[in-house]
C-alpha cells in the first residue's frame, strides 16, 4: 500500500513537471530549440564524459567513509550502487528511494550499521559541499562580470538562505541523528517495537560510526570532502563544455563563469522543487529565466538545462539497466536474495 502511494505520488510530481515543461517549450518554436541543441554536436559527448568521471569521483569520496578495518567493497560494485540509487533519484520525489536501492545493492557485502552510517554521511557532505559551491558562485561572478549585480546579491543571499537546514543537519549528527529518531519512534503512539531499547543502543552506535569517521579517520574525511567538490566544478565545467558551442562570440572565462552561476541557479532549483522527479520543466524554465534577467538569451538557458537533460536521461538509463541486472529494487528489495529466500 505504502509502495502505491509513492508510485501515484511519483507519477503525479511528474505529470506537473512534463506540463511545466511543455508551456515552455510552447513560447519558443520547435525549430529554434532543436537548432540550439544541434548546435552542441560533439561537445555533448565530452559532456558526457565529464557526467560519468564525476559519478566515478562520487563512488571513490562514499568508498573513502567506510571504515576499511570493518569493510571492503570492490569499487565496481559501489559505482554500480550509486548510478543505480542517482538514475532512480533522478526519477523519484525528494531524491530518497535511490537510497533504499543503494543499500539494496551493498547489502550483502557491508554490515548494516555500517551501510546506514556511511549513507547519512556521504548525504549530508555531498549536501554540504554543494551548498559551499552555491554560495561561492554568485560570489565570484559578483566580483568578475558585468552582469546585473541585483541579480547576483539575490542569488548569494538565497544560498545562504540554504545554508539554515545544513547547520541544522549538523546539529543533528552532532547530537545523534539516528538516536533522536529512533527515541522518537518509540513514542510514537500504536506503534509497537518490540525491543525498544535494543533499538536505540543500535542507533547509538550508527551515531558513533558517523562521528567517528572525521574524528579517528580524519585524513579519509577531508579527502572525500575534497572529492565531493571537486565533483560540483566538474559539473560546472559540463555547463562550460555544453555552453562554448552555443554562446560561440562570448570568451571562455566569461562561459566558465556563466557556467558557475548557471550551476548555482540549477542548485537552487532542485532544492526548492525537490518534489517534482529530476525537477523535470522547473529547472529549464528557472533557467530560462535567469539567463532573460542576466539580460543574455533566454532560449539559451532553456537549452544548456535541455541538453544536459538529455544526458541526464541516457544516465538514468544506465542506472536502471544496472539496477536491473543486479536484481535490486527500492520497493521490493533485493529480488536475487528474495527469490532464493523463498526457494530455501
Amino acid at each position: 500500500m505504502k509502495s502505491r502511494t509513492l508510485q501515484l505520488l511519483n507519477l503525479f510530481s511528474l505529470l506537473v513537471g512534463v506540463v511545466f515543461l511543455a508551456v515552455f517549450i510552447a513560447k519558443f518554436s520547435l525549430a529554434e530549440i532543436g537548432s540550439r541543441i544541434g548546435q552542441v554536436g560533439w561537445y555533448f559527448g565530452l559532456a558526457f564524459v565529464i557526467y560519468a568521471a564525476g559519478l566515478m569521483i562520487t563512488a571513490l569520496a562514499w568508498g573513502l567513509i567506510f571504515d576499511p578495518a570493518n569493510t571492503r567493497v570492490p569499487f565496481g560494485k559501489l559505482l554500480a550502487a550509486l548510478w543505480a540509487g542517482h538514475a532512480i533519484n533522478q526519477l523519484t520525489p525528494t531524491a530518497s528511494l535511490g537510497e533504499v536501492l543503494k543499500g539494496t545493492i551493498l547489502s550483502g557485502l557491508v554490515d548494516s550499521d555500517e551501510l546506514i552510517a556511511s549513507l547519512i554521511t556521504f548525504n549530508f557532505l555531498g549536501t554540504l559541499t554543494s551548498q559551499i559551491f552555491t554560495l561561492l558562485g554568485p560570489a565570484i561572478c559578483l566580483l568578475t562580470l558585468a552582469l546585473p549585480t541585483q541579480v547576483m546579491v539575490t542569488m548569494f543571499f538565497v544560498a545562504l538562505a540554504f545554508f539554515v537546514p545544513v547547520a541544522l543537519m549538523y546539529g543533528l549528527l552532532r547530537y545523534g541523528v539516528v538516536k533522536w529518531v529512533s527515541r522518537l519512534a518509540v513514542k510514537i503512539p500504536f506503534v509497537k517495537i518490540k525491543n525498544p531499547e535494543a533499538l536505540v543502543d543500535r542507533a547509538r552506535a550508527i551515531d558513533e560510526r558517523i562521528r567517528g569517521f572525521r574524528k579517528q579517520r580524519g585524513r579519509d574525511f577531508w579527502l572525500s570532502l575534497a572529492l565531493l567538490f571537486s565533483v560540483r566544478v566538474l559539473q560546472a565545467i559540463e555547463l562550460f563544455v555544453i555552453l562554448i558551442p552555443l554562446l560561440p562570440a562570448e570568451s571562455l572565462s566569461f562561459l566558465f563563469l556563466l557556467a558557475i552561476l548557471t550551476q548555482t541557479s540549477t542548485q537552487m532549483i532542485i532544492w526548492a522543487a525537490t518534489f517534482i522527479p529530476g525537477q523535470i520543466g522547473v529547472a529549464e524554465g528557472g533557467n530560462m529565466l535567469v539567463y532573460k534577467w542576466l539580460g543574455l538569451d533566454p532560449v539559451v538557458g532553456f537549452s544548456v538545462i535541455l541538453v544536459r537533460r538529455i544526458r541526464t536521461l541516457i544516465g538514468i538509463s544506465i542506472g536502471l539497466a544496472i539496477g536491473l541486472r543486479l536484481g535490486a529494487s527500492p520497493f521490493g528489495g533485493n529480488k536475487k536474495e528474495n527469490k532464493s529466500n523463498s526457494q530455501k
